[in-house]
C-alpha cells in the first residue's frame, strides 16, 4: 500500500512538472496576447488624443489670429477716436475763439 502511495505521489509530481513546463508557454502566450490587446487599445487611444490635440492646436491658432485682428482693429479705432476727439476739441476752441472776437 505504501508503494502505491509513493507511486501516486511520484505521478502527481511528474504531472505537476509536466503542467508547469507545458502550460508556461500558454500562460506566456496568454499574457502576451493580453499585453498586445492592451497595447493596441493604448495605441488607438494615443492616436485619438493626437487628433484631438491637433484640432485644439488649430483652434488655438485660429483664435490667436482672430485676437490679433481684433487688437489691430482696436488700435485703429482708438487712434481714430483720439483724432476725432482732437478735432472736436479744436473745433470747440475755434468756436470759443470766434465768439470772443
Amino acid at each position: 500500500m505504501d508503494n502505491v502511495s509513493i507511486e501516486f505521489d511520484g505521478a502527481r509530481a511528474i504531472l505537476s512538472t509536466y503542467q508547469t513546463v507545458n502550460d508556461a508557454p500558454y500562460a506566456t502566450t496568454a499574457a502576451r496576447l493580453k499585453l498586445q490587446k492592451k497595447n493596441k487599445e493604448l495605441t488607438s487611444e494615443l492616436k485619438l488624443l493626437k487628433e484631438k490635440y491637433m484640432a485644439l492646436q488649430c483652434e488655438l491658432l485660429s483664435r490667436d489670429k482672430r485676437l490679433a485682428n481684433l487688437k489691430t482693429e482696436l488700435v485703429d479705432k482708438t487712434s481714430y477716436l483720439s483724432k476725432l476727439q482732437e478735432d472736436f476739441e479744436n473745433a470747440l476752441y475755434q468756436l470759443k475763439k470766434d465768439k470772443a472776437l
